[in-house]
């Protein structure tokens, strides 16, 4: 007695498979499995296909060359389902993208038709694409320097939304990072940071409060400070702050309040951006000069700074701190 698979249920775009089921009949269940795993493995190709942009027909069509070739237009729309009257226009469309070749045969008025190597046409399409993204990206780059378009601006409102924004740049830079921020998010974004300084990036990252990981960047050659001045004073007011710049690009700046409020921005905007690089190089400068100089400065504005006022005149200051030694 003959022995039958049962039929496997019809996909969504069952009419393309329905040809390659009738192979499910065999006389041996080995068989009948070996079908299954090749209408799979076409099922995925189809899928796979439609992906990087084929229309339904083309990618019937292009499956099917695959399983073979060469094939004219009466055998490809036999083992594919795409209807008679539409495959060599089908064809046709997969010959000007690439993936497939007309062939010559005895019959020159015949149309015979051979799938391009997968390889090849990925790599072409690869090409194609990245030429394409190249084209666009310049374009837009010229379209937003143009006057009167609009900023784009995203406001920051919880500090989850902030460490993921700012492990994602982090993750993201390619050449800098300008980092100035408590040790509470430094420690969310500190191994971002290590791998972000063992990708090489040139780094300079300031902390506002104390924590061991900041040795581990500096053993990784970033330029990694903690800041000397006793900022707790000035965190009832301004909060714990937050600014990081990736590649001069983009930023983040705000601030985490004391009732737990968040409140900053994101943007590409490059006057943002570089007065957050410029920020950070600052606060860094200053550290490094204080470090080096130590006592005149705090023997003039105290150890923590705290008799440091950017409202002061320079006349002023030159009045409270003249010495004894200097009056006539």
């Amino acid at each position: 007695m003959q022995r039958c698979v049962a039929p496997i249920k019809a996909p969504c775009f069952s009419y393309f498979f329905l040809a390659f089921y009738e192979k499910l009949s065999y006389n041996s269940s080995d068989q009948g499995s070996h079908a299954i795993e090749g209408i799979m493995n076409l099922e995925t190709a189809y899928l796979a296909i439609k992906a990087i942009g084929f229309g339904e027909y083309e990618a019937r069509a292009y499956c099917t060359l695959l399983t073979k070739s060469p094939a004219n237009g009466y055998q490809v729309a036999a083992r594919s389902g795409i209807p008679r009257a539409k495959i060599y226009q089908t064809l046709d469309r997969l010959v000007v993208r690439g993936a497939a070749v007309r062939v010559e045969t005895a019959n020159k008025d015949a149309k015979v038709f051979v799938a391009v190597d997968p390889e090849t046409l990925i790599l072409d399409i690869q090409k194609d694409t990245n030429e394409a993204c190249e084209h666009a990206l310049k374009e837009m780059r010229r379209l937003q320097s143009e006057p009167g378009v609009v900023e784009f601006l995203c406001r920051i409102t919880s500090r989850e939304d902030l460490v993921q924004r700012a492990r994602t740049l982090t993750d993201g830079a390619r050449k800098t990072l300008h980092v100035a921020l408590w040790a509470e998010e430094f420690d969310a974004v500190l191994p971002n940071l290590i791998a972000a300084a063992q990708r090489k990036l040139r780094m300079a990252v300031l902390l506002y409060s104390q924590h061991q990981g900041l040795e581990e960047l500096q053993h990784l050659g970033a330029g990694a400070v903690s800041h000397g001045k006793n900022k707790l004073l000035v965190v009832p007011e301004l909060g714990r702050q937050f600014v990081l710049a990736a590649d001069r690009k983009e930023c983040i700046t705000g601030s985490i309040f004391e009732d737990g409020a968040m409140d900053g921005i994101y943007s590409r905007n490059r006057g943002l951006v570089s007065n957050t690089v410029d920020l950070v190089n600052h606060e860094i400068y200053l550290e490094r000069v204080i470090d080096e100089v130590g006592s005149p400065v705090t023997d003039m504005y105290d150890s923590d700074l705290s008799r440091l006022n950017s409202f002061d005149s320079p006349q002023k200051i030159k009045n409270m701190y003249i010495r004894p030694s200097q009056i006539d």
